[in-house]
């Protein structure tokens, strides 16, 4: 009768102290501040990233380039790690067409070591599909850029005409500025008519977000940093 009095006895202290071991972790817990939702990020890419060697699922990292305060107090340093993960890869395509890199953001790590889960989409810096990709563009982009060059063409033409007519003779560039320009809109105009075909055939960009660049996430949802 004894042994079972100290064994029950025994039994009660074990319940009492892992309750109260449970109670002093959710305490513990509790202390957190919170950053919210809408809350803008500031990053630098910790290593390199290209469309032409990642795969589904491959991780990567980058560093917070500043701190982030709630109440007044910083609750995530500069410098915090902020990790994630490949959500797809694109490949570039012919007609022009780049390829588009989407990227889920996993976890950031809190000071104390703890991964805090997070869900955050890019917010400035890079080129944004409508669907949150980064990258993409295709034929008519590269047509733009195309149209681009050729107006330069004919703009150092133009510019050409009319330096060169003034060393020739005052007013000079009345005279030779119409040829410069007919001469310019000709190759600027051969130029697109080339590029715009060859687009047809050749393929996109690569997407590539380098080592040190600098881009921006925003919080979709709030984060509670442990604070002890």
């Amino acid at each position: 009768m004894k042994k079972i009095i100290i064994l029950f006895a025994f039994l009660l202290c074990a319940v009492f102290y892992t309750e109260a071991s449970f109670a002093y972790q959710i305490k513990a817990d509790a202390q957190t501040k919170r950053i919210p939702a809408g809350t803008k990020l500031q990053l630098e890419a910790a290593n390199t990233v290209t469309t032409e060697t990642l795969r589904k699922g491959d991780m990567f990292s980058a560093y917070l380039t500043q701190d982030i305060y709630t109440d007044g107090s910083v609750v995530l340093p500069k410098g915090t790690i902020v990790r994630g993960n490949t959500a797809n890869v694109i490949r570039k395509k012919r007609l022009s067409k780049s390829a588009v890199l989407y990227l889920n953001f996993d976890h950031v790590v809190a000071p104390n070591g703890k991964q805090l889960p997070i869900r955050a989409g890019i917010s400035s810096n890079l080129k944004l599909t409508d669907d949150g990709g980064i990258g993409g563009g295709g034929y008519k982009e590269a047509f733009l850029e195309g149209a681009d060059t050729s107006g330069g063409i004919i703009k150092k033409s133009v510019n050409w005409g009319v330096n060169s007519g003034e060393e020739l003779f005052k007013g000079g560039k009345y005279l030779v500025t119409p040829f410069a320009a007919v001469g310019g809109t000709v190759a600027g105009g051969g130029y697109l008519v080339y590029d715009s075909v060859a687009n047809l055939f050749r393929k996109g960009k690569t997407t590539v977000i380098t080592k040190g660049q600098k881009f921006g996430i925003m919080l979709l949802e709030p984060l509670d940093v442990p604070v002890y």
